[in-house]
């Protein structure tokens, strides 16, 4: 799905040896983009050495704590690419970029620049695929799951509402693992549009899952919270992996998503938004 090959506009190098920054894009309201790294393309086009450039101190060190090199590998594409994608919307360096975790854990832009205010991102990795969604004055949450994975599926029994229990029991043995995973991204990509991550109940809200491309969400009172609150899409971002995305409605705005392939610093190229399920309208 991904096909390698420079972008035209990106035709030199900067200081720290890596391929220049292309035109900005811009970011206009309602707007959703997504953007998709191959964690082995990646590290086979550029060396290690180059993606680290752009990496704070803290982040090299970081790295050099997995114990695993695939691992290493991984986050070092993960660090590169939220760097190089976000200097793709605003005029700051990808090394520039400064963050800081919330109190659940997420990474949110601390750079003092005036067009930061509104920008929202997130991002999700499974072993060999990294995902980033990026979009102004709304949350946003996005998930991505390898399909070879060794699934869990007693895990649902403890963790996901009801609904999703019967659901799941209900199909043959052999399609219960894709079906966990289909769940599982839909809870994790809102979970993380919230904010909150694993403190929000995740037997609390549901899906409704049918033959249909279309899905539904329910939540329990107790979360005060509303499905027309929210946009979920899925889709496949490779052959191998399922992915979802839950985005904030807000009324009177409608959603535009596009996905781009990249490999940080060398090419990115317009993918298809082949969507499997998305919100009942």
């Amino acid at each position: 799905m991904i096909a390698p090959g420079l972008h035209p506009d990106v035709p030199c190098h900067d200081e720290a040896g890596l391929r220049a920054q292309p035109a900005p894009l811009s970011l206009l309201s309602g707007q959703v983009d997504i953007w998709v790294a191959l964690v082995d393309q990646a590290c086979e086009a550029e060396p290690a050495s180059r993606y680290e450039q752009v990496l704070t101190q803290e982040e090299r060190l970081q790295r050099a704590r997995f114990v695993f090199e695939k691992d290493r590998r991984r986050y070092l594409v993960t660090r590169a690419m939220v760097r190089y994608v976000l200097s793709r919307y605003l005029p700051i360096r990808p090394q520039d970029w400064r963050f800081e975790a919330t109190y659940f854990g997420r990474p949110c832009i601390i750079n003092a620049h005036p067009g930061v205010a509104g920008l929202t991102f997130n991002i999700s990795h499974s072993d060999q695929v990294v995902l980033l969604g990026v979009t102004r004055d709304a949350r946003l949450g996005i998930d991505v799951e390898d399909l070879q994975r060794n699934v869990p599926i007693d895990v649902a029994d403890s963790f996901f509402a009801p609904g999703e229990i019967r659901q799941l029991r209900a199909l043959p043995p052999a399609l219960q693992a894709a079906r966990f995973l289909d769940f599982w991204t839909l809870k994790e990509s809102y979970i993380k549009a919230r904010g909150k991550g694993l403190s929000l109940p995740l037997d609390q809200f549901g899906f409704e899952l049918g033959v249909e491309p279309q899905l539904q969400v329910n939540f329990e009172p107790a979360l005060n919270d509303a499905p027309h609150n929210w946009t979920f899409w899925q889709w496949r971002p490779s052959a191998d992996s399922i992915a979802a995305l839950c985005v904030e409605s807000r009324p009177g705005i409608g959603h535009s998503i596009k996905v781009r392939s990249t490999i940080p610093f060398v090419m990115e190229q317009d993918m298809t938004f082949d969507v499997v399920r998305e919100s009942l309208r």
